[in-house]
């Protein structure tokens, strides 16, 4: 998913389902920083604390950092594309699915923690890694042919806002979207068994930002349809995938509210009957970015999704939450870090990388670290 769903959707559902605006800006924020916050740069307190942030996102098409094996599990796996746990085999498993119960068990895992005082970036990290679900299902967060998909297959059936962008991406980054050396024999080469090869794709590099757009109805066909667990020929409609993740975003902040009342909004929730229509019209807009974005505000403006008018929200800057990672280091006491959001997010993000990985995933059968 894009900006427009990731943070002023992301506020917008939290605030439909009762909480402040202040907190569901917090919410926002961490599910946006999600696929910002790149520095892993350890800083030093005078007083000898060491801080170090933690990496949850890398660009596409940012060669170096994806085609390592072990970066894509740090990375792409935990925060992007959540393994469904689903099929025969490994690459299988490793596979995103759309509302996935190894999804769901985290969701519940993760509200257990809303006493903790990183509570309200976690939930913002959750809305991140669960709404990708709804967007990046079928596709792995490994390179792996598992998501390699024939180029001639993908048509757009209503794709013209962005039919332009086809030929660009393509273009610019080849078939595919870039082949890397395939993440099975990236780590055999690493024992010595097997050259390494480049005939993995990574993510959903493959149908480019498709699953990003909420609008597109679209469909394409995998180029290897012997490594699929699921259909070969797969037609998608964006749209109703976005209403389920918004209904179930929705359910997330409500749950949340009700365990956290000093956080909710004292004029309550609206029922997610009341807003879906207006979700649904802004989902359905077949614009660019910007103009999605503008439409989520308006909403929020018009009272269609809160109680009263909101015109609260600030526009998306990742710049603020940098600049707090580096007040970190001459913070005048360690102890202070634990006012700072941002310091925040990034015990939320390295619980939850541990906790996916070292936990969920191996329970459901994933062993990758």
């Amino acid at each position: 998913m894009d900006i427009d769903m990731h943070y002023y959707g992301t506020y917008a559902l939290a605030r439909a389902a009762g909480l402040a605006a202040d907190v569901a800006q917090r919410i926002a924020t961490a599910a946006e920083f999600v696929d910002d916050s790149t520095d892993t740069e350890v800083l030093v307190n005078p007083e000898g604390a060491r801080f170090r942030g933690e990496s949850t996102a890398h660009h596409p098409t940012d060669f170096v950092p994806n085609n390592d094996a072990d970066d894509q599990i740090q990375v792409w796996l935990p925060f992007h594309f959540l393994p469904g746990a689903q099929g025969a085999n490994q690459s299988q498993k490793l596979v995103c699915q759309k509302d996935s119960d190894i999804a769901k068990e985290m969701v519940a895992h993760h509200l257990n923690l809303c006493d903790a005082p990183y509570a309200v970036e976690m939930i913002g990290i959750t809305a991140h890694v669960y709404a990708d679900t709804f967007a990046h299902y079928g596709f792995s967060g490994v390179s792996s042919r598992v998501n390699r998909v024939t180029r001639g297959s993908i048509d757009l059936v209503n794709g013209d806002p962005i039919a332009p962008y086809v030929d660009r991406f393509f273009g610019k980054f080849g078939t595919q979207g870039g082949l890397l050396r395939n993440f099975r024999n990236s780590i055999a080469t690493v024992v010595g068994n097997v050259a390494e090869d480049t005939t993995g794709a990574l993510g959903h590099g493959s149908v480019a930002t498709f699953p990003d757009q909420p609008y597109l109805e679209w469909s394409y066909q995998y180029e290897l349809p012997n490594l699929q667990s699921g259909p070969h020929d797969v037609h998608r409609q964006n749209a109703n995938d976005y209403m389920e993740a918004a209904e179930a975003l929705y359910g997330m902040f409500r749950a949340f509210g009700d365990r956290r009342k000093e956080l909710a909004d004292q004029k309550g929730p609206m029922d997610f009957d009341k807003i879906q229509p207006a979700v649904r019209q802004i989902i359905t807009l077949a614009a660019d970015r910007d103009a999605r974005i503008a439409a989520w505000l308006a909403a929020l403006e018009e009272g269609k999704l809160s109680r009263d008018s909101d015109n609260a929200l600030a526009k998306y800057d990742h710049q603020p939450w940098r600049n707090q990672t580096n007040m970190l280091a001459g913070l005048p006491q360690p102890q202070d870090a634990s006012g700072i959001p941002v310091y925040h997010f990034h015990q939320a993000a390295a619980l939850h990388k541990h906790y996916v990985l070292r936990e969920l995933l191996p329970k459901n059968g994933i062993y990758v670290i």
